[in-house]
């Protein structure tokens, strides 16, 4: 469904001794994990609000704060859930303390549309039309927040259901329904704007890794 180099397993094993280096201060290791997901947090990040700056700060302050809080980080098999997941939990503090500058960046559907096999064979099929970005763009701008949350974490970043579940802290379910009310809602819309050629089963494309 998602790329992926090597198995789960191996991944999950080679995250635990990067992790573990970077734990016991080797700064290789931590430029490592630096440069492996600096781009892909800040461009989660600048699909939560438009300001920059303030995302930038998080991602800084983020690698900033593992570093000097090393010593007493819990071990984990995921690096990159680890990081989205203390990403979204600082840049909902930042936004707590200045709520006008969240802003949902639709600019986030080119990518999603020409990244991800899997989210655009849900919503236009594999023999789906081209030039329907900006449609998808219109689209993906009127669901609620959470869902374009949840579709930009499933879809671009590739988590599974079980991920996304703890980093919005909700359960498995209520993840599987936010997907598929906004699988259902895009459907509708093209459905209604008549863009639509083949429309794909969304209940497919959920399952967990």
């Amino acid at each position: 469904m998602f790329p992926n180099h090597q198995s789960p397993l191996k991944e999950a094993n080679a995250d635990m001794l990067l992790w573990s280096a970077f734990q016991n201060g080797d700064r290789k290791a931590f430029a490592s994990i630096y440069q492996k997901y600096i781009d892909e947090l800040l461009s989660y990040g600048y699909r939560v609000t438009s300001d920059r700056q303030l995302i930038r700060d998080s991602v800084q302050d983020l690698f900033l704060h593992i570093w000097v809080r090393r010593g007493n980080l819990a071990v984990t098999d995921s690096i990159k859930f680890y990081l989205f997941r203390s990403l979204r939990n600082r840049i909902i503090r930042n936004l707590e303390k200045h709520p006008e500058r969240l802003h949902a960046d639709i600019g986030m559907v080119a990518e999603l549309a020409e990244d991800s096999n899997v989210f655009e064979s849900a919503i236009f099929g594999h023999d789906g039309p081209s030039d329907s970005y900006e449609k998808l763009a219109e689209a993906v701008n009127r669901l609620s927040p959470r869902q374009r949350e949840a579709v930009q974490l499933r879809y671009l970043h590739g988590f599974s259901l079980d991920e996304i579940a703890e980093m919005m802290q909700m359960n498995n379910q209520s993840v599987r329904n936010l997907l598929h009310r906004a699988i259902l809602q895009l459907r509708l819309f093209f459905e209604t704007a008549g863009g639509l050629l083949v429309f794909l089963s969304a209940l497919q494309n959920f399952s967990g890794r």
